[in-house]
C-alpha cells in the first residue's frame, strides 16, 4: 500500500519564534507517520545536537543537520520501506539529504543510520529527487557528486519502527514525501463527518462591533460529528494548519473569531499510535441584515406646536423604512426605532414609528435597529439624523409709491417690488423672493407675479404676498406687502449751466445733485433724500438712477428734463418731480489774437466782441484792471480780459499778444566778401522786429527782397542796402556799399558798350590808391593805371591789341594783391 506525504519546510527561523515544544527538529520530537496523512510542517534549523549522546551517531555519508526534520514510522504489514523525497522547488541547486535510523531504536540510542544519502545533485549531475528504491543496491551515497541520490530500500517487518532525518542543505523550501515500498504504516484517525464544510459554522457578529465580522463560536460544537463512532481518539482545534500539525495552541470555546471566513485547523489523533490527521472547517460571519444608513430626515421648521422658530416638528419615522431596507423584503425583517444605541442593541424602548415622533433636540441622532427574522440573533444597527432647518425671516412690509403714472390722481401707479426685498428679508442673503396676488397661489409656489420691476397695484393700498424661500435648504415662509400711493409732492427745480466745458456745442454734463436744495424746498424732513432718473418709468422703478448727466438737447434748441424722487428712510417715496436743465452759451468772442507794438507807439487792443454783439450787455475785466471793452497798450506782453455775459454769468477769456517791432539797425561793417569770383555780401542787424533784405545794384533802383542777409554772386560796383520791418514799423534802413570786382572781358569796338577794361567797385574815394598792372602772355607789361582814370582801351603805344587772353596784377590800397587774367575781344 503506497502511502504519500507532503512536507513544507520552510526555512526561516522566524517561523517558529513563541514554540517552545514539539519541534521535530529533534529526534525526540519526531513526526509519527501514519497512513493517509497530509501534512504540512515548518522548523527552526537544528534544534538540539542530537548526535551528542554516546549511543548516537552522526549520518555516515558525512552530513551535517542544517534545516532538519525528523520523522518516525511504525510498520503494521511487512514489505519494503522505500520512499521519495521531491523539493517543491524547481531549483537546479535544492539539495536534500537523509539518513534512516532502526529498526527499534531510541533517540538516545539511534547507533549508526543504515541508509543515506547526502549527494549534491549538482556536483553529481542529478536531479533533485533523493530516497529508497528497490533498484538500488549500496545503502549509502555521497558527499558531493558521490551517487545518484537514491540507496536501496529497507526490508522492514511488522512491528519495526524507524527514524528518518531529513535535512534541506541547500535551504530553499519544502518537500513532498512519498512512500513507494509494500510495507504497511499504521492508518491514521479520520473525519467522520465527511466533507470539511460539512463542519463550517454560522453566527451572527453579535459581538462589539456587529460589522467587523468578528463574533463568538463553539468550536466543540463539531467534534462528535469529527469523531462518529472512532475511539481512542481526542479532536483539538487550532488558529493554523503548523499549530496543528504540531498540537500547539489548542483553542476553546467560546472562540472569538478573528475576521470573517476564518479557517479552522482540526487536529484528530490517535491516543493509542498517536497518529493524526489534520483537517478545516470556516468560521462564518453573518453581519446581519444588509441595511444601509439612510439619509438625514431633514424638514422646515412649522408652527404645528404654535412656535415656528423653536426647531421641533414631528417626524412619521416609518417613512424611513424603505430606504434603510434597500430593497430587502419587509415582511423577512423588524425594523424598530430608538433613542439610543443601547436601546437599539437591546430592543428596548422602541419609538412607534407609525405616530408622528416630536425630535427631542436639533439635531438628534435616531437609533435603527432590523432583525432577521427566521434568526433572531441576526441584527444590525445604523444611525441618521433628524434635522430641523429654520424659516427665513419674512417680515411684513410696506411699501409707497408716488402717484405720477398716467394720472396722477386715480391711486394707480408703478411699483418695484425689488425695492421691498430688503425690508422683507432683513437684509437676508441667499433668499428667493417670488410675490403674489393670493395666499393660496403664494403657498403653491406658482403662478408668480412675473413684472415684479414695473407692477402696476390694481386698487389703491393693495396687499400682496410674498413667498420668502432659503436657497440653502428650500424652506420658506409667507409673509404680507402693502402697495400704498402717496399724496405728497416734492417740489420742481431747474439747473442752469454755462457751456464752458471746452467744446462750446450746447452740451455739459450737470452734478444732479446740485438741485437738492431746490426739489426739497420747504419741505421740514431731514430723513429724505433724493435720487434722480432719465425718464419717469425709471423713477417709479427706482432703476437706472444717475447724480450726473449730460442733456442731449442742445442749449440752444430746447430743454431736457430729468426726474428726481424724493423717499424717506423707509424707502418710501414722497414725491416725483420734474428738473428743467438749460445750458447757456458763453460770450461770443475771438479768444485769442496777436498784434504788433511798433517802438516808441501805442496801440489799442479790444475784448474781441463778434459781429452782432452789444457791447452794453458785457462786463469787462483786463489784466491791467481796467473794465473797459478796449485798453491802450504802450508795451508789448500778454493781456488777457475777462468777457462776462451780464443776463447769463457766463464768462470767456480771451487772450491778446503784443509782440515788440521796430525798424532794424545795421551793425558795420557790412560783411563784403569780394574781388572774387563769387562776391558775398552779409547784412547784420539789431533791432525788435522781423526783417527782410533787398540790394539795389549799381542804381538800377529795382529791390527783390529776402528773408535771408546774405547775398551772392554780386555783380562789382557801387550798390545799396536796404533793410525793412515785416510788421511794417518804419523807417527802412538803408546803406550805400562798394563791391570790388574784375571784368572777364571787354570789346573795344567802338559800340559804346565795354569799349575800356578796369576794376569796378573802386574810385578816388574807395580804394583810391589801388594799381593795375596790365601784361600779355609774355608777361610783358603792357599798362599801368589807377582804377580812378578811365581803364585800359586795349592799345599799346598807339597800336591796338589783338583778341587774346591778358593778365592782370591789382595792388589794392588795403594791401590786398589780386591776379587774374581777361578776355580782349575784337
Amino acid at each position: 500500500m503506497v502511502k504519500e506525504l507532503h512536507f513544507t519546510l520552510l526555512l526561516f527561523i522566524l517561523c517558529f519564534n513563541g514554540y517552545t515544544q514539539n519541534e521535530p527538529t529533534d529526534c525526540i520530537n519526531s513526526i509519527i507517520v501514519c497512513g493517509n496523512t497530509n501534512l504540512e510542517l515548518n522548523s527552526n534549523g537544528v534544534g538540539t545536537n542530537d548526535f551528542a549522546l554516546p549511543g548516537n551517531f552522526p549520518p555516515d555519508c558525512a552530513f551535517a543537520e542544517s534545516q532538519s526534520l525528523w520523522i518516525k514510522v511504525d510498520i503494521v504489514q511487512s514489505g519494503t520501506l522505500a520512499f521519495t523525497i521531491t523539493p517543491e522547488s524547481s531549483n537546479a541547486g535544492e539539495d536534500y539529504d537523509f539518513a534512516v535510523y532502526g529498526p527499534n531504536v531510541t533517540c538516545s540510542t539511534l547507533g549508526t543510520s543504515i541508509r543515506c544519502s547526502s549527494t549534491n545533485p549538482t556536483a553529481a549531475g542529478v536531479s533533485t529527487l533523493t530516497g529508497l528504491n528497490d533498484t538500488e543496491t549500496e545503502t549509502s551515497e555521497g558527499p558531493g557528486g558521490e551517487g545518484n541520490g537514491f540507496v536501496r530500500s529497507i526490508d522492514a517487518l511488522a512491528g519495526e519502527e524507524y527514524y528518518i532525518l531529513i535535512d534541506n542543505f541547500s535551504q530553499n523550501g519544502g518537500f513532498d514525501l512519498e512512500f513507494t515500498g509494500t510495507a504497511q504504516l499504521p492508518d491514521s484517525p479520520q473525519n467522520d463527518s465527511g466533507t470539511s464544510t460539512n463542519l463550517d459554522l454560522t453566527e451572527c457578529d453579535i459581538i462589539t462591533d456587529t460589522n467587523d465580522g468578528m463574533t463568538n463560536f463553539d468550536l466543540e460544537s463539531n467534534t462528535s460529528a469529527i469523531l462518529g463512532s472512532q475511539i481512542n481518539t481526542i479532536v483539538t482545534y487550532h488558529a493554523s494548519e503548523e499549530d496543528a500539525s504540531l498540537g500547539n495552541g489548542a483553542l476553546t470555546s467560546p472562540y472569538l473569531s478573528t475576521q470573517n471566513n476564518q479557517t479552522i485547523y482540526v487536529r484528530i489523533e490517535n491516543t493509542v499510535t498517536e497518529c493524526f490527521v489534520v483537517d478545516t472547517f470556516i468560521l462564518i460571519t453573518d453581519p446581519g441584515p444588509p441595511i444601509i444608513t439612510p439619509t438625514p430626515f431633514i424638514v422646515c421648521d412649522t408652527d404645528d406646536d404654535g412656535d415656528d422658530t423653536n426647531g421641533f416638528v414631528s417626524f412619521l419615522l416609518n417613512n424611513k423604512d424603505s430606504e434603510i431596507l434597500n430593497g430587502l423584503n419587509p415582511t423577512d425583517y423588524t425594523l424598530t426605532y430608538h433613542i439610543s444605541q443601547s436601546d437599539a442593541d437591546t430592543g428596548a424602548n422602541i419609538i412607534d414609528k407609525t405616530t408622528p415622533y416630536t425630535n427631542i433636540s436639533n439635531p438628534q441622532t435616531i437609533f435603527v435597529r432590523v432583525q432577521e427574522n427566521a434568526s433572531l440573533l441576526c441584527l444590525s444597527t445604523i444611525n441618521f439624523e433628524l434635522r430641523v432647518n429654520p424659516l427665513p425671516i419674512a417680515n411684513a412690509s410696506n411699501l409707497v409709491q408716488c402717484d405720477e403714472y398716467n394720472d396722477p390722481t386715480d391711486g394707480i401707479t408703478l411699483f418695484n417690488l425689488n425695492q421691498a426685498i430688503d425690508q422683507i428679508t432683513g437684509s437676508g442673503t441667499d433668499r428667493t423672493i417670488t410675490f403674489f396676488e393670493d395666499l393660496t397661489a403664494a403657498n403653491m409656489g406658482a403662478p408668480s407675479i412675473m413684472n415684479i420691476d414695473t407692477y402696476q397695484n390694481s386698487s389703491t393700498n393693495q396687499q400682496l404676498f410674498v413667498r420668502v424661500t432659503d436657497d440653502n435648504n428650500n424652506c420658506f415662509r409667507i409673509s404680507t406687502l402693502d402697495l400704498q400711493v402717496s399724496i405728497t409732492s416734492a417740489s420742481n427745480a431747474s439747473l442752469t449751466i454755462c457751456d464752458d466745458d471746452g467744446i462750446e456745442d450746447g452740451f455739459r454734463e450737470f452734478d444732479l445733485t446740485l438741485a437738492n436744495a431746490q426739489v426739497l424746498f420747504n419741505i421740514n424732513n431731514p430723513n429724505l433724500s433724493v435720487a434722480y432718473y432719465q425718464n419717469i418709468n425709471d423713477a417709479l422703478s427706482e432703476t437706472n438712477s444717475v447724480t450726473s448727466y449730460t442733456n442731449i438737447t442742445a442749449g440752444t434748441q430746447g430743454i431736457d428734463i430729468v426726474y428726481a424722487r424724493v423717499e424717506d428712510n423707509l424707502n418710501q417715496c414722497y414725491g416725483i418731480n420734474q428738473v428743467a436743465l438749460f445750458v447757456n452759451s458763453l460770450p461770443d468772442i475771438e479768444e485769442q489774437e496777436d498784434v504788433i507794438l511798433c517802438q516808441n507807439e501805442n496801440i489799442i487792443v479790444d475784448a474781441g466782441l463778434q459781429t452782432g454783439s452789444n457791447s452794453n450787455d458785457f462786463d469787462y475785466l483786463w489784466s491791467t484792471g481796467e473794465t473797459s471793452e478796449t485798453t491802450n497798450v504802450t508795451q508789448d506782453g500778454v493781456y488777457e480780459v475777462i468777457v462776462t455775459n451780464q443776463i447769463t454769468g457766463c464768462s470767456k477769456n480771451r487772450i491778446v499778444n503784443v509782440a515788440l517791432s521796430g525798424p532794424a539797425i545795421i551793425i558795420d561793417p557790412i560783411e563784403i566778401n569780394d574781388a572774387s569770383d563769387t562776391n558775398a555780401v552779409t547784412i547784420n542787424v539789431s533791432g525788435p522786429g522781423d526783417y527782410e533784405y533787398a540790394i539795389v545794384y549799381n542804381n538800377a533802383n529795382i529791390r527783390t527782397y529776402q528773408d535771408s542777409s546774405t547775398f551772392i554772386d554780386v555783380p562789382p560796383g557801387f550798390h545799396t542796402v536796404y533793410v525793412r520791418d515785416k510788421n511794417g514799423c518804419q523807417p527802412e534802413t538803408t546803406q550805400d556799399i562798394s563791391v570790388v570786382g574784375f571784368p572777364k572781358y571787354f570789346t573795344p569796338n567802338g559800340d559804346g558798350f565795354h569799349e575800356t577794361w578796369n576794376i569796378g567797385g573802386i574810385s578816388s574815394q574807395v580804394l583810391g590808391n589801388s594799381i593795375i598792372y596790365i601784361f600779355d602772355r609774355s608777361g610783358k607789361l603792357l599798362k599801368q593805371l589807377v582804377p580812378s582814370g578811365n581803364g585800359w582801351d586795349g592799345t599799346y603805344g598807339g597800336t591796338l591789341m589783338p583778341s587774346s587772353e591778358y593778365w592782370y596784377r591789382v595792388e589794392l590800397s588795403d594791401g590786398r594783391i589780386r591776379k587774374g587774367s581777361f578776355s580782349l575781344i575784337r
